[in-house]
């Protein structure tokens, strides 16, 4: 299968095979959104017509827009790979779940039966019927949503499917009668097989098994479900009614539409009783021989009575009686006859004809799938050899005899050579490591690259950060190993905002997400004096998220008088900030806080935690000092110009 359709379509993972298609998990490059593609099987791509037929009825489908129904998104072909492309599911399919659990509570089943009636009453009403409901076709998300599958693609099958009954098309455990004898299908048809559904999630189980497809489709002709054997005693009797009128051999008896099922299980999940009892017998559907019986005795008792009025008639009158008394008799022989040879032309026409088939190619399909194929036309299965194939998917076939293209027909074996998958090998330790070494490795440990995601991380780009299989752990060769690889540390980008005009202390607090740098002081009787008059970074601008700012702020200088018979001293200050701060803004203040010679914004782990501070005075003066840090007053100093 390739890796990439109509370069938009990435395959991930096959998740399934069916008799038709295989599905697979992908991701679409183009919306980024993880999708499952439905590709038809390669026996299936030369048949022109059944071609047309799948692609309108998807397309048809693809209208059915329903949140109990699978979304269809694209249809599409590649070379000569066709396909479908729908809703991914993340779940199970409605059998695995009751193999997994077996018996399904009531009241759960009840909910997943509404889910799919919804589904089947919005498909009937755009005049689409499924013709293959089966719990296959089911998917069950892990929310417990019911999704529909697969509508219109049961419709565009035609009678070059294996899986036949003279040209009866779907699934045999599910069939409705009319399905299984080549009549009449419409919305009923789907009903019937929701009934079976039903009564597989109470029972556990289907309700016919055969030998045969052919035994399977007969049961549900001409043989009545058994409700008590294999429905558990708790079940409500309302359940019961509602299973029994789903699964009526005529299709008169059934429910009529899917609304009307809605609306009896809406009655019962709010408690309101339904009126089944009276109808129970009436949905008991009679076998031939029942029929039969009633008939024989009906007529019976008319030739009874004819006879008690014998000896009151006339000798003349009794010619006349015994001639009708034979012409009872004679339509009585004939109906016998005709229900007898209609009976056992269903049950023995398979002994008189013998059909030859085509033998498929089934290399690389699943043995079950095959298996499933071929018993459906009567064909055996043997298992020749079990190998060990890297290129071959476990319980795939490798090889098969006869070849693909011989005649098979009834009653014959066939034989396959099945994968075991690959050898089994140990998974190495690829985390911390480069993309390519990784490469390299797996080559020698006979693995293969799996699915490659990428997210942000403090290990530097292109390093492996996790693994899929981990570690240590024992798969198959030419398992893919997937990876989630570092795309380096994240880049954050923060807005600059706009400065200018405003104070120092409102640039620190509206520059959160970046830094102080460089603080310089011009200038400028135009402006207010305290106010930023410039910005290294333009407002509006985006950059890194730490990055700092350098700025300029306006400052009025004092005009000095210089007193020539005094003379400047000019000392220092010193004094000690605690070892534990971080990052912190010194201010000194002369005289009584009038006015800021020192205003810094210090890293003590960088510069150290001794702050010298530049003074000066006149010869003879006496100073004081007030630091603050972090606007907090932390001490006061007096300093003498000597």
């Amino acid at each position: 299968m390739k890796k990439m359709l109509n370069n938009r379509y990435e395959i991930l993972d096959k998740i399934g095979d069916g008799g038709m298609a295989f599905v697979y998990k992908a991701r679409c490059t183009i919306l980024n959104r993880v999708v499952a593609i439905k590709v038809l099987r390669p026996e299936f791509s030369d048949d022109e017509e059944f071609l047309l037929k799948f692609k309108n009825e998807a397309l048809a489908s693809a209208g059915l827009a329903h949140p109990n129904i699978v979304n269809i998104y694209d249809v599409g072909q590649d070379e000569d790979i066709n396909y479908i492309v729908m809703e991914y599911v993340d779940g199970m399919n409605l059998k695995d779940l009751i193999k997994k659990k077996g018996a399904l509570d009531y009241s759960y089943a009840l909910d997943i039966m509404k889910q799919i009636a919804m589904a089947l009453n919005q498909a009937h009403k755009n005049g689409i019927v499924h013709r293959d409901i089966k719990p296959h076709n089911i998917l069950i998300s892990k929310d417990n949503l019911a999704k529909v599958a697969d509508f219109g693609i049961a419709k565009a099958t035609t009678s070059s499917t294996i899986t036949v009954v003279g040209n009866v098309i779907g699934s045999v455990h599910y069939f409705s009668p009319e399905q299984a004898r080549g009549g009449y299908i419409d919305k009923t048809s789907d009903l019937y097989s929701l009934g079976i559904v039903l009564y597989e999630m109470l029972a556990g189980k289907v309700p016919f098994k055969g030998d045969t497809p052919v035994n399977i489709a007969l049961k549900h002709i001409n043989e009545d479900i058994d409700f008590e054997k294999d429905i558990p005693t708790d079940i409500p009797k309302d359940i019961k009614g509602l299973l029994y009128k789903l699964t009526q051999k005529k299709q008169s008896d059934r429910y009529q539409n899917a609304y009307e099922l809605i609306n009896d299980i809406e009655h019962i999940e709010n408690n309101i009783e339904l009126d089944f009892e009276e109808d129970y017998e009436l949905y008991h559907t009679q076998k031939l021989d029942s029929l039969n019986e009633e008939l024989k005795a009906s007529i019976s008792k008319e030739i009874k009575e004819e006879g008690a009025n014998t000896n009151m008639r006339k000798k003349s009158k009794n010619k006349i009686s015994s001639k009708k008394k034979m012409t009872i008799l004679g339509v009585l022989f004939a109906l016998i006859l005709s229900f007898s040879i209609t009976f056992i032309a269903y049950n023995l026409k398979d002994l008189f004809i013998t059909k030859n088939y085509e033998m498929p190619d089934f290399e690389n399909n699943t043995l079950e799938d095959a298996t499933s194929r071929l018993e459906s036309i009567g064909v055996s299965v043997q298992v020749r050899n079990e190998l060990y194939d890297s290129a071959v998917e476990k319980n795939h076939i490798i090889d098969q005899i006869p070849a693909a293209g011989s005649s098979i027909r009834k009653g014959q074996t066939v034989k396959f050579d099945v994968s075991k998958g690959g050898e089994p090998v140990t998974v190495p330790n690829l985390v911390r490591k480069t993309l390519d070494s990784a490469e390299n490795i797996l080559k020698e440990s006979d693995l293969k690259e799996g699915v490659i995601d990428y997210e942000f991380s403090s290990l530097p780009e292109g390093t492996i950060i996790s693994q899929k299989p981990r570690a240590f752990t024992e798969v198959e060769e030419g398992t893919g190993i997937d990876f989630i690889v570092s795309k380096g540390e994240e880049v954050k980008l923060v807005r600059v905002p706009d400065l200018v005009g405003k104070t120092l202390e409102d640039a620190r607090i509206l520059l959160v997400d970046l830094g102080i740098g460089k603080i310089k002081y011009e200038e400028n009787k135009n402006k207010k004096e305290g106010v930023i008059l410039n910005q290294s970074l333009k407002g509006g601008q985006h950059v890194e998220e730490g990055k700092k700012i350098d700025l300029i702020v306006n400052e009025y200088k004092e005009e000095k008088v210089e007193e020539p018979s005094k003379k400047i001293i000019e000392k220092q200050i010193s004094f000690a900030l605690s070892e534990e701060e971080q990052t912190v803004r010194v201010v000194v203040k002369e005289g009584n806080g009038a006015k800021a010679i020192y205003d810094k914004t210090i890293n003590v782990q960088e510069s150290g935690n001794m702050i010298t501070v530049p003074i000066q005075g006149y010869e003879g003066e006496t100073k004081e000092y007030e630091i603050y840090v972090d606007n907090a007053f932390y001490a006061k100093t007096t300093a003498e110009f000597k």
